[in-house]
């Protein structure tokens, strides 16, 4: 591109007609000018390729010097080519001499001095600069569609997919009848099996060729939309995978198609389609055959245990040896019983069968049940137990009976695999992605790599098939789709020498209310566990109300200190010591003061009003508790509880 200045370097050996030259120039026009001289060719071809006064932007060139002429200073700016680096205009000295060579050899224009005028100097060099341009571009763009040209071609030739351009033949109707390959690939004939296909048609090449292959390309010409899909011809039998899109405007009717040979894929995949279905066929019969065997060896199994009972409590009582072989009888018989439920809970998952109740779930009270439950196992094995203190209420969204067999499973081989005088310490903890994480931490001998990459394969006991415990090698396995069930995930943690730390974790139980609707907190507690789950059942029906539970007045009191409920429930009879000095205790907490506390009372003669309210209580109901009065006595209390402000929603209340 010319600057607003152009440099013009003047060749000439004769100063004065260097001076005439710049002045014409000077005169012929308003544009700027800078020159630059050089009195021997060879002194301007260097000038010109060397740039040693900058960039020049047109050269003025005399025919004759004393070391060269105009043809040879062209060709030496040339350098082999048949274009110098910038525009050259010769001024000739005689009407001999050819112009239309000096044209050949690479000048953009030439003048004779006797009839050069500033004018015509002026547009000479101004054409010979624009002309310059223009050829330069051109030159520049049919350079960049060479290579363009190349690269699509050695791109072309170089793909394993074949590749076709059809030009789609429709009749009158717009059909599409046939169609000529324009232009084929390298691996056209490899990927389609066809030989020679350029310049023919499809119907001369492949006469029996179904019609939706003709059908497909058509649409793809007429709407312009590209086509991937995969299909089986026929007539060429194989398998296709096809990339199909137009070439150009819809008035061409041409379309690109790239394709592949994936037979042997195809039939891998069917074949791997087949296997899976004979190996889903297979699990589904073993995991039938697993159900019924089960279920057939519980019942005579059954029988088994519940006649050596009888005769365990028979009168006249066994002898001292009579004893140990039913002792034996009876171990061995649970230990089977057991391995049956184990084997009936894993083919139920497997096979789909197994149901969950997926709801809202305090884990407070799950840990309370494994609690009572595992600590004689951990008292007898000499393990130091350790679950976490009450410091709120842990809610999650699972199967109650689920969770509980999941947590005893973890609880149980935390203690059965410990060390002598070990410790085991449950904790519950919040997880990343609104989930709860229950921990079981042992002091055992810790787990290698190994053992842990086969920690959750079915029958495998990692080397414990010789020890003294019993099991099975199926319960963590069980406990793993259990927990994946319920949309959870489970894993653990160890070091060799030090223990294992094995935990699961499942979604935080959402609020049973719709969002927006009032939330209120309920804590029951109620030592009787049918009077505990009639209340449940009943204040679950109300909705808004999350309900906490408490097996007994100290843990209800630690629940109620850790979490302010909205209402407190009491199972208490009349008197009740215990239920006053429960009163008295959540008076003192700041917390709790204001707390609405509604007695259950189960005694026969009925409640004492007024010393239930001397006591602090704010209402009493008589078990068996009804529906319309709980319902209504609730509603009393909340209002007392949010009396003066505003009630709070499922966004505001987070203890639910």
């Amino acid at each position: 591109m010319p600057r607003a200045c152009w440099h013009i370097l003047l060749i000439e050996d004769n100063a004065d007609d260097c001076a005439d030259l710049r002045q014409m120039l000077l005169r012929g026009g308003s544009r700027r000018y800078r020159f630059s001289e050089a009195q021997l060719g060879a002194a301007g071809v260097r000038q010109v390729l060397e740039a040693l006064d900058g960039p020049v932007d047109c050269v003025l060139l005399d025919y004759v010097l004393p070391d060269m002429d105009a043809p040879e200073v062209l060709a030496a700016l040339c350098q082999g080519t048949d274009m110098p680096p910038c525009p050259v205009v010769v001024i000739t000295g005689r009407e001999g001499e050819d112009g239309l060579k000096l044209l050949a050899a690479g000048a953009q224009d030439y003048i004779g001095k006797r009839w050069t005028s500033p004018e015509s100097l002026t547009r000479a060099v101004e054409n010979a600069v624009e002309r310059f341009a223009m050829l330069a571009a051109h030159r520049q763009a049919e350079a960049a569609l060479r290579s363009s040209e190349e690269s699509y071609r050695a791109l072309f030739n170089s793909i394993d997919a074949g590749f076709a351009v059809h030009e789609i033949i429709f009749d009158a109707s717009g059909v599409a009848i046939d169609a000529r390959y324009l232009l084929v690939n390298p691996s056209f004939a490899q990927q389609s099996g066809l030989a020679d296909a350029e310049g023919r048609t499809v119907g001369e090449v492949l006469p029996g060729l179904e019609p939706m292959w003709l059908e497909a390309f058509g649409a793809v010409a007429l709407t312009g939309e590209p086509a991937r899909f995969e299909q089986y011809s026929e007539s060429m039998q194989r398998w296709f995978s096809i990339h199909a899109f137009r070439l150009g405007v819809a008035q061409g009717c041409k379309v690109g198609v790239l394709f592949k040979d994936i037979s042997e894929h195809k039939q891998g995949e069917l074949a791997l389609l087949a296997a899976k279905a004979e190996a889903e066929r297979a699990s589904r019969a073993k995991s039938d055959f697993l159900l019924r065997m089960s279920h057939e060896l519980r019942s005579p199994l059954s029988a088994m245990l519940g006649y050596a009972q009888l005769i365990q409590a028979g009168k006249p009582a066994p002898t001292p040896t009579q004893q140990d072989s039913v002792q034996h009888i009876l171990h061995a018989g649970w230990y089977l019983l057991g391995l049956i439920n184990e084997i009936l809970d894993l083919t139920g998952i497997e096979s789909g069968k197994l149901v969950l109740s997926l709801q809202m779930l305090s884990l407070n009270e799950v840990l309370d049940d494994c609690r009572a439950l595992i600590e004689p196992q951990a008292l007898g094995a000499g393990i130091d137990l350790h679950f976490p203190g009450i410091e709120r209420p842990w809610l999650v969204h699972a199967d109650a009976t689920r969770t509980k067999q999941v947590l005893l499973n973890l609880l149980s081989n935390a203690i059965k695999y410990n060390r002598l005088r070990g410790r085991v310490d449950v904790r519950c903890t919040e997880a990343p992605g609104e989930r709860v994480r229950v921990s079981v931490e042992d002091t055992g001998l810790g787990l290698t790599p190994v053992q842990m990459a086969r920690l959750f394969e079915p029958f495998d006991r990692l080397g414990q098939e010789s020890g003294g415990e019993p099991g099975t090698g199926i319960g963590l396995v069980i406990s793993k789709r259990l927990v994946e069930l319920m949309g959870g995930c489970i894993g653990v943690e160890s070091r060799v020498g030090v223990g294992s730390c094995f935990w699961f974790e499942l979604d935080a139980g959402p609020s049973p209310a719709a969002r927006g609707v009032p939330v209120h907190t309920v804590l029951c507690i109620e030592e009787d566990p049918l009077r505990l789950q009639r209340v449940a059942e009943l204040v679950d029906r109300r909705p808004g109300v999350c309900l906490l539970r408490a097996p007994n007045i100290r843990a209800g009191i630690e629940i109620a200190h850790a979490t302010a409920p909205d209402v407190i429930l009491m199972g208490m009879t009349t008197p009740d010591p215990s239920g006053a000095q429960a009163m008295l205790l959540l008076a003192e907490d700041p917390a709790t003061a204001h707390v609405p506390v509604i007695a259950l009372s189960a005694a026969a003669q009925g409640w004492d009003t007024e010393v239930g309210k001397a006591a602090g209580f704010f209402d009493h109901l008589m078990q068996p508790v009804q529906s319309e009065a709980l319902g209504r006595t609730l509603e009393l209390a909340f209002r007392q509880t949010h009396a003066g402000g505003q009630r709070a929603t499922a966004e505001e209340n987070p203890r639910c």
